[in-house]
């Protein structure tokens, strides 16, 4: 159980409404205890009648007798003495906090009117505060920094200094929704590290800004939280379906625009995740990433080999997408083996991808280079882009995603889909439910490929999850009649695109 403890909106924009709403989205059970009732409309809060603090106290023990929350989310409190209330209940609860620092209405108001001392309580019991550069300027008694770059050194002292001084202030994400510039950009602050997370910026709708934006942010990001995401990866979801709920705000005319609680994330909406591996230099005009060369053809059955040989007999048995993943010994021989390969396969205009060997890979005019996400620092991204080379990154989490989508790379690998004996994998197995979630975020954007643990008798239902391919090691390599399993898994492979071509051509 999720609990909200906000203030109602009447207009159904923002509040309680919109927490719940994005709880439900995400499949979460919601609970709410109101703070206050308001009365608002797109020209201000006209008014605002606290929740007597006796009668708050008491919602909050019935809200919470049978069942503690796995996770609270803070929002409009409208008085001093609500907030300092609710501080001391937050100080008692053992789970993770996040504070949407609500101190006014986008369309005038204010909302909060708590004391110094009251907001550090609310600080030192949250675990993640979320305001907006106005709403943090003001917490901080500074003027708003100017720009879309990172916040001022000073800013960042302030927040570690005044924010992240308590023992369960874990970071404040300050959000770029009231900024200016082509992307959006939320600032992650920790004790010690700063990531910026972009998407590109939406027009305002015709009554003004989105309404309910905050709510659904803070909302998705308690969601997370309580899942047991770390702050990276829920800042990531948090972007996600704040973007797509306002992409897909409702409209109505002469309205202010509501924010679409459970709009679904696509790639349209992918957040960028940049500020601690990658090259900001691949950055181009108005802060949007260069894109890698997209794949020629969809990946399909995808064998991942252990040499040449196996490479260029693969090639004669028609397998038009593959992957060198060399493991033996020696520089020379390594070069050779990429050479040959790369060789091979561009006889037979195949797609040849070079895991981990970038260098030579570059040296070699390969197809493509496979990279994970530790192989990412080190690789110098803009030669490979400039020679033309594809590039495939694997992902494993939400900040993964994140990272990889800042390149925009030819195609993103999902896994581990199943569990893998072949390598030592430090994250859980996706399972179909979260693949088919996560590929169909990375649509139409980005061809998908699944890896881990796929043997022949799973390729089916890997790509009913909505895959361009599957990537096999031990299913092809291992088999008793290499040609027999290949063909068997082109076969399944080739079946399930076709099938998927006809349905969209059907809805078409």
């Amino acid at each position: 159980m999720l609990l909200s403890i906000a203030g109602h909106d009447p207009t159904g924009g923002a509040g309680l409404g919109t927490d719940l709403a994005a709880w439900q989205a995400m499949g979460l059970h919601g609970a709410s205890v109101c703070t206050a009732l308001t009365v608002q409309d797109r020209r201000g809060v006209h008014e605002v009648l606290p929740t007597p603090p006796a009668t708050l106290r008491a919602a909050l023990a019935a809200a919470t007798q049978e069942r503690a929350p796995a996770a609270v989310k803070l929002g409009m409190l409208g008085s001093d003495a609500v907030a300092a209330e609710v501080a001391g209940f937050c100080q008692q609860v053992d789970a993770p906090v996040v504070w949407d620092t609500v101190l006014g209405a986008a369309a005038g108001g204010d909302l909060l009117g708590a004391s110094p001392a009251t907001l550090r309580r609310l600080a030192l019991a949250s675990t993640v505060i979320t305001p907006n550069r106005i709403e943090a300027a003001r917490l901080l008694g500074v003027e708003p920094w100017q720009g879309d770059g990172a916040p001022p050194a000073s800013w960042l002292r302030a927040l570690r200094e005044q924010w992240l001084g308590g023992p369960r202030t874990r970071a404040v994400v300050l959000k770029g929704g009231h900024a200016d510039g082509a992307r959006s950009v939320d600032w992650v602050c920790t004790r010690d590290a700063l990531h910026a997370l972009s998407v590109p910026r939406l027009a305002d709708g015709p009554g003004g800004r989105v309404h309910g934006t905050g709510c659904l942010y803070a909302s998705t990001l308690a969601g997370m939280l309580a899942q047991g995401a770390d702050v990276l990866q829920a800042a990531v979801e948090a972007q996600w379906r704040t973007h797509a709920g306002i992409a897909g705000a409702w409209q109505g005319a002469g309205a202010r625009a509501m924010v679409r609680a459970g709009a679904m994330p696509g790639s349209d909406s992918f957040p960028a995740l940049s500020g601690d591996t990658l090259d900001d230099g691949l950055a181009g005009e108005a802060g949007e990433p260069c894109t890698f060369a997209a794949l020629q053809r969809a990946p399909g059955l995808y064998p991942v080999l252990p040499d040449a040989d196996w490479v260029i007999r693969l090639l004669e048995l028609g397998v038009d997408t593959l992957q060198l993943r060399w493991k033996g010994s020696g520089d020379a021989e390594r070069r050779a083996q990429v050479r040959a390969a790369s060789d091979a396969a561009r006889a037979h205009g195949a797609q040849l991808f070079i895991n981990d060997h970038w260098r030579d890979a570059l040296d070699a005019g390969a197809y493509g280079v496979h990279l994970g996400q530790q192989d990412l620092p080190g690789a110098d991204l803009r030669a490979l882009r400039d020679a033309g080379l594809r590039l495939g990154v694997s992902t494993h989490d939400l900040a993964e995603l994140a990272r990889a989508h800042a390149l925009r790379p030819s195609y993103i690998a999902l896994g581990p889909v199943w569990p893998t004996t072949l390598k030592s994998m430090p994250y859980a197995p996706l399972g179909l439910a979260r693949l088919r979630d996560w590929a169909a975020r990375c649509k139409p954007r980005y061809p998908v490929v699944g890896i881990g643990g796929i043997s022949l008798e799973r390729v089916a239902a890997a790509m009913d999850c909505g895959l361009d391919g599957v990537a096999v090691v031990g299913a092809v390599v291992g088999a008793a009649d290499a040609a027999v399993a290949l063909r068997r898994g082109r076969q399944i492979v080739d079946a399930a695109l076709q099938h998927r071509q006809a349905c969209a051509a059907a809805r078409d």
